[in-house]
């Protein structure tokens, strides 16, 4: 059989399983009845191939189902789930987002760009069939891949590769995984009390919402968790006069927003310019500034990565200066 050609490449194929199945005929081999799903993202296209698999995830528990069965939301692949291919053509690999020098020696630069990919379809395949319990995957979705280069005279050459990601696996060296005594402890403690931490509730939530991606709907939490900061601070320091005072405009007795709070509101009954300094503008031009669009149907496509990381970091400090420089003064 020859051996490839990295000169003539014209394929780089990326085959790996998904967690979650789609009710579409199969597409993964030359005799599968199913047509591929071509789709386009900035004019680079792509190719989508899919092999559902028909496996029960805990059938060593005596219990069989018998193939072609599925179970509604299910979310975690519990009855069957996919085998995915990504091809990308030269259109890709030859684009400036691809070092093709290293194509054969860093697999890694298609990962994210696979993903990406199938997070469009998954996203189009949900506004489709209204299977809203369908998410977008991350690194963390996947252990391995099949890392397959094809050339124009069909021959190919095949990577296995390990994901390690943002978070590698973790060996225990033969030893029970194990909390540290003091968060069982803590575990024990809360599973007898009525305790509800209403505060970390909302920032799990927000942090799985950017880890999927959803980077809308983390900026607004971030935005709507520093809200919920700056309104029960207020009610611990001040009394229900001066906290309905703050609150409100004077003369109409509307409700004001979060930046007159922070501008007016502040200074006013604490005597610090919170409205002046570095780490309230941050929080107008990367967290404000984005919320309220979004809010209002008027930011319609998703902001990047890099501004929801900008937009959480600037809650973040700004409610560190509110923590040491007021609400602790008080």
């Amino acid at each position: 059989m020859p051996d490839f050609d990295i000169d003539k490449l014209r394929n780089v194929v990326l085959q790996f399983n998904i967690p979650m199945a789609f009710d579409l005929l199969n597409c993964l081999n030359p005799t599968d009845k199913g047509k591929p799903f071509l789709l386009a993202i900035n004019g680079i296209p792509a190719k989508i191939h899919l092999q559902r698999v028909y496996e029960y995830r805990y059938r060593d528990e005596g219990i069989q189902f018998a193939p072609f069965s599925k179970i509604e939301e299910d979310r975690g692949g519990m009855l069957s789930y996919s085998n995915v291919q990504i091809w990308f053509d030269s259109h890709t690999f030859d684009s400036d987002r691809i070092d093709k020098s290293v194509i054969r020696l860093l697999p890694e630069q298609f990962i994210d760009l696979s993903i990406g990919y199938l997070n469009r379809f998954i996203k189009s395949y949900r506004l489709v069939t209204n299977e809203y319990w369908l998410r977008p995957l991350s690194q963390t979705d996947i252990l391995n891949i099949h890392y397959i280069l094809i050339d124009t005279e069909s021959n190919q050459e095949r990577i296995e590769k390990m994901i390690q990601g943002p978070h590698p696996v973790t060996f225990s060296g033969g030893r029970e995984f194990q909390l540290p005594d003091e968060s069982e402890e803590l575990l024990r403690s809360i599973l007898m009390s009525e305790m509800y931490d209403f505060g970390k509730e909302f920032l799990l939530n927000l942090t799985d919402n950017l880890t999927l991606g959803y980077y809308n709907i983390a900026l607004v939490q971030a935005v709507t968790f520093f809200e919920y900061f700056v309104h029960s601070s207020l009610k611990q320091t001040l009394s229900k006069t001066k906290l309905n005072e703050i609150n409100r405009k004077e003369g109409c007795g509307c409700l004001v927003g979060i930046s007159e709070i922070c501008e007016r509101g502040i200074l006013t009954y604490f005597g610090v310019d919170f409205g002046g300094t570095e780490e309230f503008k941050a929080l107008r031009d990367n967290a404000l500034k984005y919320r309220n669009p979004i809010v209002h149907g008027e930011l319609l496509e998703s902001i990047d990565k890099e501004k929801c990381d900008k937009a959480i970091a600037s809650v973040e400090k700004a409610q560190a200066y509110l923590i040491q420089n007021v609400f602790s003064k008080v």
